[in-house]
């Protein structure tokens, strides 16, 4: 575009926008666009409460989950014993996971109960056979895409 094209009347002059210029424009809430801020993402999430996000089953009692769980394992054929089972005290577990000693009353063995406290005090206690097996996958996916890279040049 030449400088007398009609189309571009504005001032090319000064392109930046700084923000003495629009620290008294309002935020257009059709366009999403705000201003600025001085605080970075993390902090605004860190101070924002309604980002946490609360837990959907918080308002189930332990049978309305347990309930869910076995419809949950019927609806997608899964009508083994022990996977009605596993679904019923997993939909249980996902209301409050923390609360695994008050799961013993609704079935959960001894067995299960110290499975899942070692889970959930050390999360990082895997066997390091499956660390190895995710770090090979992980290789090969990267090479086969840089198989593929070179091949569609």
């Amino acid at each position: 575009m030449s400088a007398a094209d009609p189309k571009d009347k504005r001032d090319n002059s000064s392109d930046e926008i700084t923000y003495e210029e629009n620290k008294d424009r309002q935020p257009s809430y059709a366009t999403g666009h705000r201003p600025s801020t001085l605080l970075s993402a993390a902090e605004r999430a860190r101070r924002n409460i309604n980002a946490k996000l609360a837990n959907p089953l918080q308002g189930y009692s332990y049978a309305e989950l347990k309930k869910m769980g076995r419809d949950y394992a019927y609806e997608h054929a899964l009508a083994e014993e022990e996977d009605v089972r596993a679904l019923e005290l997993g939909a249980m577990l996902a209301r409050d996971p923390e609360k695994i000693d008050h799961m013993r009353q609704y079935g959960l063995t001894d067995a299960e109960h110290e499975v899942l406290r070692k889970e959930f005090i050390n999360r990082w206690s895997q066997p390091k056979l499956l660390y190895l097996v995710i770090v090979l996958c992980s290789t090969c996916a990267a090479v086969q895409g840089m198989g593929m890279a070179v091949v569609t040049l």
